[in-house]
């Protein structure tokens, strides 16, 4: 036998004091009795009173304190088997590299308020696995799929620009790479794609295409501005802040891709949101997502002991029935 609330087991303690109360509450009633009345009125006082039903009730009560102190320390004892299953999605979340991602037409820039999105949407989460994949010119698993969201955040605390080395934005790599992670019977599977979108590469449309095949549902979360900005880089000469530009020495511009974006997630049943300074496009995917049938991901086997303070409840009220009832008075024949 073991108790689920053990500490309440010290007011037992508190029983050996309740009966030596009992002890001196009797023999001081009995002293102010022989205080107030001569010997042939205590006679006459005490001759309907039963010492016994007197002392059974004191008993009664001493035995139901225990068994009130018992029960709610929660006694357990046998075992029986409990399986949790847990539901939820499989969602990968792919996250744009490529050089375009330095940009500062969000502040500080657009790779850090992808990594800011990404943490929000894993604090909004509840019970969905997540993998995390990161691509510029070529793709790859930072972190398989997993529902432990701390080694999510340890692994997205450290994305940065150029942990790819081909440049560019190949969506077509990340669709690919994210198919090696979900699993055969997974039905409804989710993508989140965060990038500007700009200067695609590959066949993206056959990958949308296949990731439609493969019931792959896409969101995408553009990161960036229709206005534009150039992007920054480091002088290595002079170590001062430069801008990137062409062949020309024009200063480039890099957009954010709308109508690309767009047609991706409206391909794909998905919805497209340009990341706002509130984040209430995290909220609006999660919103839709949570309308998909979610699957069992999980099965958990655990013992799980059985609940036996009822018994003692019962019998502490049972026992408090009987001391109502029994009278202290002699009952005459």
């Amino acid at each position: 036998m073991r108790f689920g609330n053990p500490e309440f087991l010290l007011f037992l303690l508190l029983v050996p004091v309740v009966i030596v109360l009992m002890y001196f509450s009797s023999k001081r009633r009995k002293k102010l009795l022989a205080e107030f009345s001569c010997p042939e009125l205590q006679k006459k006082l005490i001759s309907n009173i039963s010492i016994t039903s007197r002392s059974l009730k004191n008993i009664l009560w001493i035995v139901i304190i225990i068994f009130v102190i018992l029960a709610a320390a929660r006694p357990q004892w046998g075992k029986k088997l409990q399986i949790l299953e847990e539901k939820g999605l499989d969602i990968v979340v792919a996250i744009d590299v490529s050089r375009s991602m330095l940009a500062e037409d969000l502040s500080p820039n657009r790779i850090q308020r992808a990594k800011n999105s990404f943490m929000t949407f894993l604090d909004m989460l509840t019970g969905d696995r997540v993998g995390l994949i990161l691509f510029s010119g070529n793709a790859f698993v930072q972190c398989p799929i997993t529902s432990d969201y701390s080694a999510l955040k340890m692994f997205a605390s450290i994305i940065d620009v150029g942990l790819i080395p081909e440049g560019g934005t190949n969506i077509a790599k990340a669709i690919d790479k994210a198919l090696t992670l979900y699993t055969e019977d997974t039905k409804n599977r989710v993508m989140i794609l965060i990038t500007d979108g700009e200067n695609l590469q590959g066949n993206f449309q056959d990958a949308v295409k296949k990731a439609k095949e493969n019931n792959i549902i896409i969101y995408t979360l553009g990161i960036g501005t229709q206005r534009g900005a150039p992007i920054p880089i480091l002088n290595p000469q002079t170590g001062e802040k430069e801008y990137l530009k062409d062949k020309d020495g024009n200063i480039i511009l890099t957009k954010l891709d709308f109508s690309n974006l767009s047609w991706i997630a409206k391909e794909t049943g998905g919805l497209f949101f340009q990341v706002a300074t509130g984040q209430q496009e995290i909220q609006e995917i999660l919103n839709d997502i949570s309308l998909l049938e979610k699957e069992k991901i999980a099965e958990r086997r655990y013992s799980q002991y059985k609940e036996k303070y009822a018994y003692f409840a019962f019998f502490a009220l049972l026992l408090l029935v009987i001391e109502f009832i029994l009278w202290e008075r002699r009952i005459k024949v």
